[in-house]
């Protein structure tokens, strides 16, 4: 049985520019990483560890490392290789092999190859150009740092750009209430602290932003000085109000939908754990284990009482039986279950974790 324990608050020192928005959200979160040494309490998605496969081939293939299709497949090899190595390690074998377990594999693996072309192209388009990728930048006082994915210097045009394999625009809003599509905010904030942080060290302003997905779809984002430098403002701000915290002991978290949904410290966070008792709006539930039956087929189930609400969650394996009744009468959490068609059902995953 996982147990979580005392829980002991570290300050975070600087916020990198992918972390902001997170951060902006939820600090708690940011600070229950901090914690934790950034070692997740639920499985990362396996679609997030291809990521990192995918993020570090678009590096080296900006990088002019991999220049063909016999190093792309060498080195993609042995990116998968690697991240499965370390999936191994922190006991997520379910995952393994990843080609069986991420949707569109090999379409993204084929958009991926894609661009190796598009850096082929480089001097055709110009000669004069200089690429800098992954360049390290940090703020003076040394409170917001990151890398850049890509510099593409042209003359006087100065053009960042970061990649994403993931879906880069959302549906959004307007004024009058129709739907249209618009860079995630996120990302528009990412560029904007990148552009910050290469102003403040170079004193010279990019003339643009922009983000490239899979499919060599580029998207650009507007932004201005006072933007950059009210994100940064922002920025610093956030991290005051974490060191703050730890000192009063006093804090504050933003347990929505849409916060906890990826969160991977929810077993850690007191506020999830308040609304959990309130609204089962994700796939966890936690209360008391009254029950732990064991089938003839094998399979394992359990029933939990909260408040007035009892939990069905079948399709536990045979070997969770003993852990489980050795439970019985204390309070738990189970994460990343399978809802069910009947209310108050579900039934566990490969990827389902129980916390005491």
């Amino acid at each position: 049985m996982n147990k979580i324990g005392k829980i002991n608050f570290r300050e975070i020192k600087r916020i990198s520019p992918s972390q902001f928005y997170s951060m902006k959200n939820c600090a708690y979160k940011s600070l229950l990483a901090e914690a934790f040494e950034k070692k997740p309490l639920l499985p990362v998605s396996p679609n997030a560890y291809f990521g990192i496969v995918l993020h570090k081939m678009l590096e080296l293939i900006a990088k002019g490392e991999v220049r063909n299709d016999d190093g792309f497949n060498k080195s993609f090899n042995e990116q998968v290789r690697s991240v499965e190595k370390t999936l191994f390690k922190n006991g997520y074998n379910f995952f393994i092999p990843l080609q069986k377990n991420v949707k569109d594999y090999g379409l993204k693996k084929i958009l991926l190859k894609k661009h190796l072309s598009a850096m082929s192209e480089k001097p055709a388009i110009s000669n004069d150009a200089e690429y800098h990728s992954e360049k390290w930048f940090e703020s003076k006082d040394k409170l917001l740092a990151g890398k850049i994915d890509l510099v593409i210097i042209t003359g006087t045009d100065l053009e960042l750009i970061d990649f994403k394999t993931g879906a880069i625009m959302e549906d959004v809003l307007d004024d009058s209430g129709e739907v249209f599509s618009d860079v995630k905010e996120e990302y528009k904030a990412q560029l904007k602290l990148y552009a910050y942080l290469y102003f403040e060290n170079t004193e010279k302003l990019p003339t643009k932003l922009s983000l490239v997905d899979l499919a060599k779809q580029k998207f650009t984002v507007d932004f201005s000085l006072s933007e950059c430098i009210s994100m940064f403002e922002e920025a610093k701000k956030l991290l005051q109000c974490t060191k703050e915290s730890i000192v009063t002991g006093i804090f504050v978290a933003n347990p929505t939908q849409t916060n906890c949904r990826y969160c991977l410290y929810r077993p850690a966070c007191s506020f999830y754990q308040c609304q959990l008792n309130i609204d089962v709006y994700l796939n966890d539930v936690s209360g008391s284990l009254r029950n732990v039956v064991k089938y003839q087929n094998g399979n394992v189930s359990v029933f939990l009482q909260s408040g007035d609400k009892q939990f069905t969650i079948t399709n536990f394996p045979a070997e969770r039986y003993n852990m489980l009744k050795g439970s019985v009468n204390k309070n738990i959490g189970i994460y990343n279950l399978r809802k069910e068609a009947t209310e108050f059902v579900f039934s566990s995953t490969k990827t389902t974790m129980i916390y005491e």
